[in-house]
């Protein structure tokens, strides 16, 4: 069963303007518990819109988005017939604060999320207003922190006062800290520098491995190719196809989505371009690689 459907979602910018955009245009896929997606396409295909969707802070103008048992959509037509079929009421399709504790979201620009005057209190505020008592959500913020690496001395610390990358895994510590089951992460690598990369990816696996549904929205394929077990591209607003990293990269079509082949991937071609003749399409390690090209060359 599917935790997550996009049901035939639109989602119209300024709809009674003249000059209005359309942000998504039928849209339909299911993710399932424990996936690691990563949602890839151009410049304006869609992609922050629809995440936006799964916790209610984007109503789909036609369709509907599904997270878990809650339905979030601003279609009448559509709210009259799960009202009719599920014994839905009014309040269901409003009231969105349970599905955003189990829908965490952390944003492109981290201090956009972070208000308090000190750590310890910022992270304290998810599990503060989701009904945990101030021991309680002291506990869960101590323990979020501890998963994200931030150190006991910061929590008396200003979250503006700390570096970009100190920021992002205290957004994180914010989410994590109300246990949500899925995670959503719009661009987490973005301005960070390459020890920040590798540290922000490698909590986001460890957090995934525990059992959390993680969304990435991303332009790095070098990340989609190391870190997701599908990958769903958009194009001008639709959704284009839901495959594998290996599948997407072996593909010669990517140009059509404006999406980069990630530098594993180049030297693959590469090396079919100049005569190695082994099949290294399934191949997607460097480590596996090498020991192709080595048993094929005599380990020399």
């Amino acid at each position: 069963m599917s935790l997550i459907n996009f049901n035939n979602i639109s989602f119209i910018y300024n709809k009674k303007d003249p000059n209005h955009y359309d942000a998504l245009k039928e849209v339909s896929f299911s993710i399932e518990k424990g996936d690691f997606i990563a949602l890839v396409g151009h410049t304006g295909s869609g992609k922050s819109t629809l995440v936006q969707t799964l916790n209610g802070l984007l109503l789909p103008t036609t369709g509907y988005t599904k997270v878990l048992d809650y339905y979030v959509t601003n279609d009448k037509k559509i709210k009259k017939q799960l009202k009719k079929e599920k014994g839905l009421k009014r309040k269901d399709f409003k009231n969105f604060s349970k599905l955003r504790k189990e829908v965490g979201m952390v944003f492109q620009f981290p201090e956009y999320q972070l208000f308090s005057e000190t750590i310890i209190k910022d992270v304290m505020f998810g599990p503060k207003n989701f009904g945990a008592s101030e021991e309680e959500a002291k506990k869960r913020a101590i323990e979020a922190l501890n998963e994200v690496g931030i150190d006991e001395s910061y929590y008396e610390k200003s979250p503006f006062e700390i570096s970009g990358g100190e920021k992002r895994r205290v957004a994180i510590a914010g989410i994590i800290a109300s246990s949500p089951s899925i995670l959503v992460l719009d661009e987490p690598t973005v301005g960070l520098d390459p020890n920040g990369k590798k540290e922000i990816l490698s909590l986001i696996k460890k957090i995934h491995e525990k059992g959390t549904t993680i969304i990435i929205v991303t332009h790095d394929m070098d990340v989609v190719m190391e870190y997701a077990s599908k990958v769903v591209v958009l194009k001008d607003s639709h959704f284009v196809k839901m495959v594998s990293p290996v599948e997407l990269f072996n593909s010669k079509d990517l140009s059509t989505y404006s999406l980069e082949i990630p530098s594993f991937y180049k030297f693959k071609r590469y090396l079919n371009e100049f005569g190695f003749n082994e099949n290294i399409d399934e191949i997607n390690s460097i480590d596996n690689l090498v020991e192709v090209i080595s048993s094929k060359y005599g380990g020399h």
